[in-house]
């Protein structure tokens, strides 16, 4: 049994680092140098970096929230809502642009602490908490933006628009953010604690983690990039819309799962989310250049979308028993100190 060890290993070690969606995304980028001359086009491919930034954003909030175990659907809802929070705040004004953003991430920061407070507090299923904080924010939305309010300001759309030798400085900074959780959940004692968590949260009570505090933490990190993308969405944009990012959770539940992670928690490797945002934003603008009707978008993304459902489903079975341990042990820490009370 040893001998296939290391066997075992490499494959686990290329689910989890997304290997496979790097390969199509391979494939569809030679498929499409050699079948469209625009999309070979700087212009063209300087497009498609800028567009994977508000996806690649929320793609990796997903990831930090359903390494620790959970699930956040909220995250398209948060995105629309900080975005016109920040438009309301700034108004066309480079004045108010801080103060917008501050306002914009706050936003997103405490959609985030709500979450985890739900989740690890009252211990609502993370698939049933966020979606019920995602209705609650879509209305909050629509009741604040019925129509497109707000602006972003001058300052805002330069920056959304600049490009340090071809390369748009937005890009640049998505890749930064992308290195920054990469180094935090693989070097830090934060991020093993959050693999330990989602992977075991029972066994990680026992080693002396506090798991709700670090998935709860995962929400409000996840709420933070969330506030980010929105501030990216209205510098896109140019107002705060609530009709925007219609579908976004469900892109990034999708390229999370392809990308190699677990729904059941614990494993996988932001390396191969980013592959699964990549093949979504290629597949779009492929499909596009070569004029193939929006259906089969839809019909490619959606089979996707569903493979990620299905992996969805087997969560609960598996993650039960730990659960159930972990909560067993709370209780009893409970009980002495009721008992001397």
């Amino acid at each position: 049994m040893l001998h296939n060890l290391p066997a075992r290993l490499t494959r686990r070690t290329l689910l989890e680092s997304g290997a496979v969606v790097w390969a199509l995304v391979i494939v569809l980028f030679l498929f499409a140098l050699a079948q469209s001359d625009d999309f070979r086009t700087a212009a063209n491919l300087s497009n498609i970096s800028r567009q994977i930034v508000i996806l690649g954003l929320v793609a990796a909030a997903q990831f930090i929230v359903v390494i620790a175990g959970g699930v956040d659907l909220s995250l398209a809802a948060n995105a629309r809502l900080s975005a016109i929070v920040t438009a309301i705040v700034i108004n066309g004004s480079d004045d108010r642009l801080l103060l917008g953003v501050v306002a914009g991430l706050s936003t997103g920061v405490i959609i985030g602490l709500v979450n985890g407070f739900i989740v690890t507090r009252l211990r609502v299923e993370p698939f049933i908490a966020t979606l019920g904080t995602g209705a609650l924010l879509t209305g909050l939305a629509l009741f604040f933006a019925s129509t497109p309010v707000g602006r972003s300001s001058p300052a805002l759309n330069n920056f959304y628009g600049f490009s340090i030798g071809g390369v748009y400085a937005i890009v640049l900074l998505l890749v930064l953010i992308w290195i920054a959780i990469s180094v935090a959940m693989n070097r830090s004692t934060w991020g093993r604690h959050l693999y330990a968590a989602g992977g075991d949260p029972g066994s990680a009570a026992l080693a002396g983690i506090n798991v709700r505090r670090v998935t709860a933490s995962a929400y409000v990190w996840a709420g933070l990039l969330g506030g980010a993308a929105g501030v990216v969405i209205l510098a896109s944009a140019g107002v705060g819309d609530a009709a925007s990012v219609q579908g976004l959770e469900f892109d990034s539940l999708a390229v999370v799962v392809i990308g190699g992670a677990s729904l059941a928690g614990g494993r996988g490797r932001l390396i191969g989310t980013i592959g699964g945002v990549l093949l979504f934003s290629l597949i779009g603008n492929v499909f596009n250049l070569l004029k193939v009707d929006v259906w089969y978008q839809q019909l490619v993304r959606g089979l996707i979308i569903l493979i990620a459902a299905a992996a969805l489903v087997d969560r609960y079975d598996k993650r039960k028993q730990s659960k159930r341990t972990q909560d067993q042990e709370e209780d009893d820490k409970q009980q002495p100190l009721q008992r001397s009370v």
